[in-house]
C-alpha cells in the first residue's frame, strides 16, 4: 500500500494540463526527488522527459517516472516505472505503460486512451500469465497523473484560479481540481525559492485515501517546477521534495 500512496503523491504533485502551444519543458529535462515517509526516508522517485520518439502511431515525449524504495523500505522492496505518452503538438497522451516491480513481484500494464469512443484501453499481465484486456469509459481530454501535471507546467499559475482535469488512475478516472492558493517563500535542497501553493482534492480508495487536500508546491519561475508535494493518508504522512534538477530543451512553441 505504501508503494501506491508514494506513487500517487509523486503523481499528483505534477498535475492539471493547459492547451497553449507552449512547452516549459522538453526532452532532457530531469528531477529527481527524496520521498519520505512518517519523517523518514522511505524513497527516490526521478521524473524525466524522454527524446522524441514514436508510440502508437505518433510522435511523443515519453514522460518517465521511476521511483524505488530505499533501506527504510527494503522490507517491501519496490522499482516500479510509468511512462506517459504525450503528444506536444495536439496537447494530450495517448496512453502509458506501467511496469510494477512490487516485493520481487512483477506486472506490467499498458494504457491506450481512444479518444474517438472515449474509452481507455487497459491491458494487463500478471508475472508467468497471460495477458488480458479491459475497457473503462472516460471524458473526452481525460490523462493520466503524469500527463496532466507536465501540462500544469505551461499554465501561468495566477493565485485564485482553479484548474480541473478527468484523469485516468488505472481503472476509473476522476475530476481533480487544482487551485493556486498563494505565493510564497520555500526553503528546499535546490535553494530558497519563490514558489505557488497549490491544493489538489485526491479521489483513491481505501488506504489511499487523503486527509483532506495534497498541498504542492510549484516554483515561481520560468519553468513552474514541483519541488515539494505534500500528502496525508491513512497510513500515513508523505513528503515529496526535489532535491536535484537538470534544464532540458525549452520550447517557445511545441514541434
Amino acid at each position: 500500500m505504501l508503494r501506491h500512496a508514494l506513487w500517487m503523491a509523486l503523481l499528483a504533485s505534477i498535475a492539471m494540463a493547459d492547451s497553449k502551444l507552449v512547452s516549459v519543458f522538453g526532452p532532457g529535462e530531469q528531477t529527481e526527488y527524496e520521498v519520505s515517509y512518517l519523517g523518514l526516508v522511505a524513497g527516490r522517485a526521478q521524473l524525466t522527459v524522454g527524446w522524441p520518439t514514436e508510440q502508437f502511431g505518433h510522435a511523443v515525449w515519453p514522460l518517465v517516472c521511476v521511483g524505488e524504495t530505499t533501506s527504510f523500505g527494503s522490507v517491501f522492496p519496490v522499482k516500479d516505472r510509468f511512462i506517459s505518452y504525450w503528444d506536444p503538438m495536439d496537447r494530450r497522451t495517448l496512453g502509458a505503460d506501467f511496469f510494477v516491480n512490487e516485493n520481487r513481484k512483477k506486472r506490467k500494464e499498458r494504457y491506450e486512451y481512444d479518444a474517438a469512443n472515449n474509452q481507455a484501453i487497459v491491458t494487463r499481465q500478471l508475472e508467468g500469465q497471460a495477458p488480458y484486456e479491459l475497457r473503462y469509459d472516460i471524458e473526452q481530454g481525460t490523462l493520466d497523473l503524469a500527463a496532466a501535471g507536465f501540462g500544469l507546467r505551461n499554465e501561468q499559475l495566477v493565485v485564485g484560479e482553479r484548474h480541473e482535469m478527468p484523469v485516468f488512475l488505472g481503472n476509473r478516472y476522476y475530476r481533480m481540481q487544482a487551485t493556486v492558493v498563494a505565493r510564497e517563500t520555500l526553503k528546499t535542497p535546490l535553494g530558497e525559492l519563490e514558489v505557488f501553493r497549490v491544493t489538489v482534492n485526491g479521489d483513491f480508495n481505501g488506504k489511499l485515501a487523503t486527509k483532506g487536500l495534497m498541498t504542492l508546491f510549484y516554483t515561481a519561475d520560468e519553468k513552474q517546477l514541483p519541488v515539494r508535494a505534500e500528502a496525508e493518508f491513512l497510513l500515513g504522512k508523505i513528503r515529496l521534495e526535489a532535491v536535484k534538477y537538470a534544464q532540458g530543451r525549452v520550447y517557445p512553441g511545441a514541434e
